[in-house]
């Protein structure tokens, strides 16, 4: 089976990321920041950080002292939809936004509060890398009503807005220019991925296909954004029986980069850096660590691997969907033990690349 000291090689190369990434979005803090040729995705983050960030509490309370001040640039649709897929602690995300609704001027949080069930005793929000309960001090009222037992919560407003000079910022960037809409989603998938169809766009940013292919027309009136022309519809001749209706080519929007270089206020990357969705790779480990921390002591090593493949397929194939199983060293399929080796060697790894 996997290392003993997997699981906390594992949450510290996660918190290392998440560190890097909040710093470089202005949550205060020294250290490394994300990578200059990647842009961040916020709510794959915020959701991740509902995990992971519960393992150092200083880093926790920073984001949410930047959400506090900056909760309008999260795309709370796109929030919905990637925890949807798995992602992300359901009780966490609620306590969030019961601190959102309380301190900040952003009343669409309070969608995301869900009421707590039954008299249960209140669960611990911190822990230690061995899955401790690190609780202390008086109890904070607003995370005591979504069930958890922290200390006192202390804002102390040091957050910065993000910086529009760094290219990992530039998803939030251009919601700072157009808005949290899908005028924003648009011109950064066609900046980063090039030219895409309005399903493509939808899938990827949380919007409707109709609303994105609506908002496509009208940018294309721009003359910034570009529309193939749509194929001619041949007529049947008169006597003829009419052609079978199909569905007609997906048209792919475009534009030109250089025409949008006034966006480039960085020095590294010479270009605009690449749009990774890192969602996938956050659920296998997700799934990897829940997998391993429900687990008895005396399950056999073969119960154990069995387990971890069913974990870990769904993420594993999305990863491969997306391209991506080749950079991170994760194959779809991995037969016999190599899982279990694959697992334990490249996970680390893969985090530590984004």
């Amino acid at each position: 089976m996997l290392p003993a000291s997997f699981n906390s090689q594992l949450i510290e190369a996660l918190l290392d990321w998440l560190w890097r990434c909040w710093v470089s979005l202005g949550v205060s803090g020294h250290g490394s920041r994300a990578r200059v040729d990647r842009v961040i995705d916020p709510e794959a983050l915020l959701l991740a950080s509902t995990l992971w960030a519960r393992y150092d509490p200083r880093l926790f309370d920073e984001m949410l002292d930047w959400l506090c001040l900056h909760s309008s640039l999260i795309h709370l649709q796109r929030l919905r939809n990637l925890h949807q897929s798995g992602l992300g602690d359901t009780a966490v995300l609620s306590a969030i936004a019961a601190v959102m609704d309380e301190h900040s001027q952003q009343p669409k949080w309070k969608a995301l509060i869900r009421p707590r069930s039954g008299d249960k005793a209140l669960e611990p929000l911190f822990l230690n890398l061995e899955g401790e309960a690190t609780a202390w001090g008086p109890t904070e009222p607003i995370f005591a009503s979504q069930g958890f037992h922290r200390g006192r919560l202390e804002l102390r407003q040091m957050s910065q807005p993000p910086a529009p000079t760094a290219a990992p910022n530039l998803w939030l960037k251009l919601r700072c220019l157009f808005g949290t809409s899908a005028r924003a989603e648009i011109v950064l998938q066609l900046l980063t991925g090039g030219p895409a169809t309005a399903g493509e766009i939808a899938r990827r940013s949380g919007f409707t296909a109709r609303s994105i292919l609506v908002t496509l027309r009208e940018m294309a009136l721009s003359g910034h954004v570009y529309e193939p022309p749509r194929p001619r519809r041949s007529r049947p001749q008169r006597g003829q029986p009419a052609p079978a209706r199909t569905r007609g080519p997906s048209l792919a929007y475009s534009l030109r980069p250089e025409e949008w270089s006034f966006l480039r206020t960085w020095d590294e990357p010479a270009g605009f850096p690449a749009l990774q969705p890192p969602g996938p790779l956050l659920l296998l480990c997700q799934q990897v660590l829940a997998c391993l921390g429900g687990e008895k002591p005396d399950t056999a090593p073969m119960v154990k691997s069995m387990h971890l493949r069913e974990a870990s397929t769904p993420a594993l194939q999305a990863i491969h969907r997306q391209g991506l199983s080749g950079e991170y060293g994760l194959p779809p399929e991995l037969p016999g033990g190599t899982l279990v080796t694959t697992l334990a060697s490249r996970l680390p790894q893969a985090i530590a690349q984004l």
